[in-house]
């Protein structure tokens, strides 16, 4: 092997061991969301953490305890909403709604855009593609279970496949969606201030649900727990597999010669 190729090859070893190219959202939230989709069906079988374990278990003894006192919470709740609540339900109801959270990501992305964040704009990528991953799974829980809302009807009832509105209560989809986002910015960025905003909205957006008659307490508890654990899954999914790593093209130069070599990461 000639001094030539030699150094060819080094430069190749020295591209393959070097440090972790910087993220880059690759694809689009469509896409991606519906490759999640797959990776969030094995999910359950990935929980070798003790904590993780424990956290799931304690959330499903939340949701058995909840669904027991569900007629006493929401009218708990019912008798004691204010009239700022009232006035304010109808701004705080947009946080879930999901053309304004996808309006609201794309104004995010196109900030980060301008301003050249590219943190920014891939976690508003991010988290649309939570957003979409999560809502699909919830909508298909809601036909699928079909519970009554509290305006039509008791907690009890259900019309599995009926297709209509008022049963269609399990889980809230607004406080999925809220989640779903939330979970994601508060995972991109290490802030107690980003993930107190995050959280805060999304937790008012799940009392709004109730207060408001729509879904019983238990709906936006599995919400929260559906939107949280997609937003964390998708960040955990692009931290073990980044996109945008996988190959990098270093020029190089010698007297006489001019090319590039390639550097694939497998």
């Amino acid at each position: 092997m000639d001094v030539f190729a030699k150094k060819r090859l080094l430069i190749l070893i020295l591209s393959l061991c070097s440090p972790s190219f910087s993220f880059a959202y690759v694809g689009d939230p469509v896409t991606n969301a519906a490759k999640d989709l797959g990776h969030l069906r094995g999910l359950p079988a990935c929980m070798r953490e003790r904590s993780s374990v424990y956290l799931t278990a304690g959330l499903i003894g939340t949701g058995v305890l909840l669904y027991s006192y569900d007629r006493q919470l929401l009218a708990l709740a019912q008798k004691n909403k204010s009239r700022t609540v009232v006035n304010l339900s109808d701004n705080v109801e947009k946080i879930g709604n999901g053309a304004y959270d996808l309006a609201l990501l794309g104004g995010v992305a196109g900030a980060g855009y301008l301003f050249k964040d590219d943190k920014l704009k891939d976690t508003a990528f991010l988290a649309a593609e939570s957003f979409l991953a999560a809502n699909a799974i919830g909508t298909v829980l809601k036909y699928s279970i079909g519970r009554a809302r509290p305006y039509h009807g008791d907690k009890r009832i259900f019309a599995p496949f009926s297709f209509k509105n008022e049963h269609a209560s399990f889980p809230s989809g607004h406080t999925v969606s809220a989640f779903s986002i939330a979970s994601v910015f508060s995972a991109r960025y290490d802030s107690l201030w980003v993930g107190g905003i995050s959280y805060g909205a999304a937790s008012a957006v799940a009392v709004q649900r109730i207060n408001s008659n729509n879904h019983w307490p238990t709906d936006v508890l599995f919400g929260a727990f559906l939107g949280t654990v997609t937003g964390r899954a998708v960040v955990r999914f692009v931290k073990m597999c980044p996109p945008g790593k996988n190959a990098l093209l270093l020029p190089v130069y010698q007297p006489g010669y001019a090319g590039m070599t390639a550097a694939v990461r497998f």
